[in-house]
């Protein structure tokens, strides 16, 4: 069991192998809806494959009664994917992609003073990709004039 504190009251995350369990602090007791590979390939934009090679690296995971049954996703992992898709479109790699996974708690929003030395990063990342493409744009502006010669 972890708890963690969201929105003034404690969640707590019961993880049996077969179901995914959420009880929060009025101990309301209900199953999570475990998704599976097709729609969550669906939901999140991302090929199945994809999704089956993320599992292989250990960014996300997915619930399975037995190691030959089919995959089935909980909501926070489509909210790992989201970030996993956001990242690589920010420039990261998925080396570092799974650092920062690391650090994250298996909550959604994550806490602002858990995402605040991420987005630091992410915005310079970037920044970085902004002054690239400009630097790009005036590159190609000159190969153009000199072209034009």
């Amino acid at each position: 069991m972890v708890a963690t504190q969201s929105i003034g009251y404690y969640i707590y995350l019961v993880r049996s192998r077969s179901v995914g369990k959420i009880m929060d602090g009025k101990a309301n007791l209900m199953a999570a809806k475990l998704i599976n590979i097709r729609e969550m390939s669906k939901r999140s934009s991302v090929p199945a494959a994809t999704l089956r090679y993320y599992e292989k690296l250990g960014l996300i995971t997915s619930e399975r009664k037995t190691s030959g049954s089919h995959r089935h996703y909980s909501e926070a992992t489509l909210h790992r994917i989201t970030y996993i898709t956001l990242a690589q479109r920010a420039g990261f790699s998925l080396e570092e992609i799974a650092e920062q996974l690391a650090m994250l708690p298996n909550i959604h929003p994550v806490p602002p003073k858990v995402w605040a030395p991420l987005r630091k990063k992410w915005e310079r990342r970037i920044d970085q990709h902004i002054a690239e493409l400009k630097q790009l744009k005036i590159d190609l502006r000159r190969c153009t004039r000199d072209a034009s010669r």
